[in-house]
């Protein structure tokens, strides 16, 4: 399942290709039209990052493992949601915004991710699952390696004519925007709030954020290396499988 849900993230932030050849006129990439980049975030929201209540069945798990599928589902959101959030991602989004006059913009991308993985904070009464709290606690996790993260360098031992991936110098700012958004939604969520493990989740990704936002004031979580799960997409292809695809590969 993690295979396919990836493949869908790939068309957020893709090109469709058609092979020219000399004379031929026509553009050889075109990026995917923005209203089906923001229907592949809307199918994710509600497909890949929901709690799989279909797939958890108490009578079966009893007879197969004591602990475990907390972990499991986790694992394979946190694999869509990094793919998705691809540092390489972002950099194509910002170029299509640039380069094109109906683009499915950065911002409004990074907002219907978040409006996804936060979606219980609208809700009249605030209650957020274990499996979604494990989510979201991914998400930060990706954001604090967004912000703070050693700047990307080529592995030692890549392969010849190994190039780092695109980043967008936007990014960062980009994140520092939404974990601020989401931070004022949390408060405003809070009074809403009755569920114990809902509120203490709450009140620690607040706390999360404000670490992550003024790392030295408050001393936010070590982030991940460069090429670490969440962090600049360095050998994306070849030290993350569920990465899935690249768009396309331009070879001499």
């Amino acid at each position: 399942m993690t295979l396919e849900l990836n493949h869908v993230a790939q068309i957020v932030g893709g090109f469709n290709t058609v092979e020219r050849h000399i004379g031929q006129p026509g553009a050889r990439f075109t990026p995917i039209p923005a209203a089906h980049q923001r229907d592949a975030v809307k199918f994710l929201n509600a497909n890949a990052f929901q709690t799989p209540t279909w797939a958890i069945d108490k009578d079966i798990l009893r007879k197969i493992e004591p602990i475990g599928v907390l972990n499991r589902v986790r694992n394979s959101q946190s694999s869509v949601l990094n793919n998705l959030l691809s540092s390489a991602r972002f950099a194509r989004l910002a170029e299509q915004a640039v380069i094109e006059t109906d683009a499915y913009q950065p911002g409004d991308f990074l907002a219907d991710v978040r409006g996804g993985v936060w979606g219980e904070l609208s809700a009249p009464k605030v209650v957020v699952d274990a499996y979604r709290r494990n989510l979201q606690r991914s998400y930060l996790d990706i954001a604090n390696n967004k912000l703070n993260s050693p700047a990307p360098t080529i592995p030692a031992g890549a392969p010849p004519g190994f190039t780092l991936p695109p980043t967008s110098g936007d990014e960062k700012a980009y994140y520092r925007a939404e974990l601020r958004t989401l931070n004022a939604s949390i408060g405003a969520a809070l009074p809403r709030t009755a569920d114990k493990a809902t509120r203490v989740h709450l009140e620690y990704v607040r706390d999360q954020i404000a670490k992550i936002l003024d790392p030295e004031k408050n001393g936010a979580p070590a982030a991940a290396a460069a090429g670490g799960r969440g962090g600049f997409d360095i050998l994306e292809m070849m030290v993350d499988p569920t990465s899935c695809f690249p768009d396309y590969v331009i070879r001499p």
